[in-house]
């Protein structure tokens, strides 16, 4: 009667019937705990990493600057440099296009406005680093096509310079002068016997002033053999001026000079009998007749 009483009474054990369908719900519950609990704790993270910060700025670690950022940083350095000398070449060409009556836009490197076309190869905006590596490639092309463009530009100023270049260095190198010796073979005034004489010589007085007959750079001051103090002047083209037996020298080499500036002073010094200026022009080098040029300066 006891044992049957118990066996009454007794806690039966709780059988589960774990359906698939069960399972996935309980699962789901779980994981939905999980997201809650990590937002939660995210937000709470969250909150105080802000308080963190108002209190004190993050430390970005040094180390991210890698060698590879350090290059590109140097390509984009030299793509900026890149675009502003090519700015300054544009300046300069169209600025030498309207002195010379040119149309400014047949020597601009700029790309047209309109008319652009072509298929789609490669979309520049995604290649990141590389496309600092056409941008180059691009202003390296440009700056290219600028050189070929300014030696065109070169080669037309030298063509017009050469259909007036009589009126281009016909000046007098200095002023109340006389012509005391051509350009030629005459006798030489040392040994008396006939030599050849590569300028002219214009007489003055002692320290008159010597001119430029063009703008132009000086490509020597100094001291040279038979000429004694002598200043050249670089015009550009193939063309350079000698002033010979100055008593002393104004201009510097590297100097740049315009026309009618004073650079020496007359004297005799090397090679003299007396004071005088010899003048000289040459072309590539070879001395050339300045009679002509001299010529057109007295006609003014």
């Amino acid at each position: 009667m006891k044992v049957s009483a118990w066996r009454r009474y007794a806690v039966k054990p709780l059988m589960l019937r774990l359906t698939p369908t069960t399972i996935a719900t309980f699962v789901g519950s779980v994981s939905l705990l999980a997201v809650a609990g990590g937002a939660i704790g995210y937000a709470v993270g969250a909150k105080t990493t802000v308080q963190k910060n108002t209190a004190a700025p993050i430390v970005v670690n040094s180390n991210i600057d890698t060698a590879e950022a350090q290059q590109l940083r140097a390509m984009q350095a030299r793509v900026a440099e890149m675009q502003a000398q090519l700015l300054r070449l544009d300046a300069l060409s169209q600025h030498v296009a309207e002195s010379a009556h040119i149309s400014v836009q047949e020597f601009s490197s700029a790309p047209a406005k309109d008319s652009k076309g072509g298929p789609l190869t490669q979309d520049l905006s995604v290649l990141g680093e590389h496309n600092i590596d056409l941008r180059l490639q691009e202003l390296s092309q440009r700056l290219a096509q600028k050189e070929t463009q300014l030696q065109a530009l070169d080669s037309v100023l030298f063509n017009k310079r050469l259909q007036n270049n009589q009126s281009y260095l016909a000046n007098l190198p200095v002023r109340n002068a006389a012509i005391t010796s051509t350009f030629g073979y005459r006798t030489d005034p040392f040994t008396g016997r006939a030599a050849f004489h590569g300028g002219i010589d214009f007489s003055g007085a002692q320290g008159a002033d010597i001119y430029s007959v063009a703008s132009g750079v000086v490509s020597f001051a100094g001291v040279k053999a038979g000429y004694g103090n002598v200043v050249e002047v670089n015009h550009g083209n193939g063309y350079t001026t000698r002033y010979a037996h100055a008593q002393s020298i104004v201009a510097k080499a590297g100097d740049l000079v315009a026309k009618d500036q004073l650079i020496a002073y007359m004297g005799s010094t090397g090679r003299s009998t007396g004071t005088h200026l010899h003048y000289e022009v040459l072309l590539n080098g070879k001395q050339i007749d300045p009679a002509s040029y001299v010529a057109v300066a007295l006609k003014k």
